[in-house]
């Protein structure tokens, strides 16, 4: 049983901002705190599921996660800013004794991001194993996808295979366990062999339909967090 939450990078930017201080536990679906006068609404039940059972990803469902995550990532945008500002006050000092952003004010930053998420999945009709399970199924067909563009790794097994071409025969047969594993490498992010044995040939088929829309929002979440997105 478990339950896939996307905070990685949030607590990253926390820890950067002050470390002395431990953080607050995140609920991945927060229930919205009340003022004065007001009644607190309640905070949603999580849910447990079991992710060892096979999960059959349907059109339908898939369309409504590319808007989902849309959203997510433009929540993580806003998120990403709040807390890269706060980080730079403290580092330059501008904030008088006491007053400066703190961990409080951060954590309020991660749950307004928590809060935006959830309501997100409400609209879009999906439940927590939804977003998880199809979440885990995007992530490792987009990220092979994106680290091979990346590496351009078809580029580099075709100028391994020119060099073989125009070496002496000893040293060919020197250099072709070198291309045997980069054309392995090719295949693999080309074919997707191991994510399609986890996640099934049908489910990884239907995620490539909207490669473009689900890569854009990759990349976009990477530049949220200053990471290099091709």
């Amino acid at each position: 049983m478990r339950k896939l939450l996307w905070v990685l990078f949030a607590a990253g930017m926390v820890s950067g901002c002050k470390r002395d201080e431990p953080p607050a536990p995140v609920r991945a679906e927060p229930g919205v705190a009340a003022g004065k006068g007001e009644q607190a609404a309640p905070a949603e039940v999580v849910e447990d599921f079991d992710d060892s059972k096979p999960y059959a990803l349907t059109q339908a469902k898939l369309d409504a996660y590319v808007g989902y995550q849309r959203k997510v990532v433009e929540a993580y945008s806003a998120m990403a800013k709040e807390l890269q500002a706060a980080k730079a006050r403290l580092a330059a000092g501008t904030e008088a004794p006491g007053k400066g952003p703190g961990l409080s004010e951060s954590m309020k930053a991660i749950e307004s991001k928590a809060e935006s998420e959830a309501k997100a999945r409400r609209e879009a009709g999906l439940s927590e194993e939804d977003v998880n399970r199809i979440g885990a199924l995007v992530t490792d067909v987009i990220t092979q996808r994106h680290m091979a563009a990346m590496l351009d790794l078809a580029g580099e097994l075709k100028k391994l295979e020119e060099m073989q071409a125009k070496l002496k025969p000893e040293q060919a047969r020197e250099l072709a366990p070198q291309i045997e594993v980069m054309r392995q490498r090719v295949q693999e992010t080309e074919k997707l062999g191991s994510v399609r044995k986890v996640h099934g040939d049908a489910n990884v088929d239907l995620v490539l339909t909207r490669e473009q829309e689900l890569m854009t929002n990759y990349q976009d979440m990477l530049r949220s967090f200053g990471a290099r997105a091709q």
